[in-house]
């Protein structure tokens, strides 16, 4: 009986460990501005070379689709993860830092959007999405166009977003994201996580994955593009 109890409390253990090889990071929404202006999310988990808790916040010009002055911090901490931790309190620790900036930039933790799209985990992502949003009713047709390249032993992609938006009988919208001509070094593929609409109901942000090529384990990190419906 003894023996039986030894093994298994080694198998939870072992069930509780960090897993660094092909670290996944873990994303926060951290809400808009009242007016839709400003996004705020981070990112945290434990870096894959060293193992130790890094964390990450990004604050968005919505309406340049990219961060404001100031509006990105990164840290790496010098600390052990125990079994079972996941490298939260990094991202509590970094946060705590960037309240005033939040604050600066009216961000409302209680306004994270409204969720139109989410990838589940372990489902394979579609060429294209097309979805209703119930509450609008509006159609949506979305396509992530992007490309790989491999020179010199290192890898780089970039890609584009392109939106068909239908509600009713109305003619339906296009708009366009994202930037083919930004090779981003390291990342070998995109694919649309989330899909959150800001509450002015025409600001619409992707949470896009990026999975990383890093020594040939995985990672994944996350970025976002930002589109107005017209």
């Amino acid at each position: 009986m003894k023996k039986r109890i030894l093994i298994s409390a080694i198998a939870i253990l072992a069930a509780c460990i960090p897993t660094f090889a092909g670290d996944v990071a873990t994303f926060v929404d951290l809400g808009f501005s009242s007016d839709s202006a400003y996004f705020m999310f981070g990112q945290y988990g434990a870096d894959l070379g060293s193992g130790k808790p890094y964390a990450e916040t990004y604050l968005v010009d919505n309406g340049k689709n990219n961060f404001v002055a100031q509006g990105v911090a990164r840290k790496v901490y010098e600390a052990v993860l125990e079994p079972g931790l996941d490298g939260v309190g990094a991202f509590y620790s970094l946060f705590a830092d960037q309240v005033p900036l939040a604050r600066k930039y009216k961000i409302d933790h209680l306004k994270p959007g409204r969720l139109l799209y989410v990838l589940l985990d372990g489902q394979e992502p579609p060429a294209t999405l097309s979805f209703r949003d119930f509450k609008t009713g509006a159609a949506y047709e979305i396509a992530l166009n992007q490309k790989t390249d491999e020179a010199k032993g290192g890898i780089s992609s970039s890609f584009g977003i392109a939106v068909s938006v239908k509600l009713g009988e109305s003619a339906t919208k296009r708009v366009t994201g994202g930037n083919p001509d930004i090779k981003r070094p390291g990342v070998k593929a995109y694919v649309i996580r989330r899909i959150i609409a800001a509450p002015d109901g025409k600001t619409l942000v992707f949470i896009v994955e990026k999975r990383m090529a890093n020594n040939g384990d995985g990672g994944i990190r996350y970025m976002v593009e930002v589109l107005k419906l017209p």
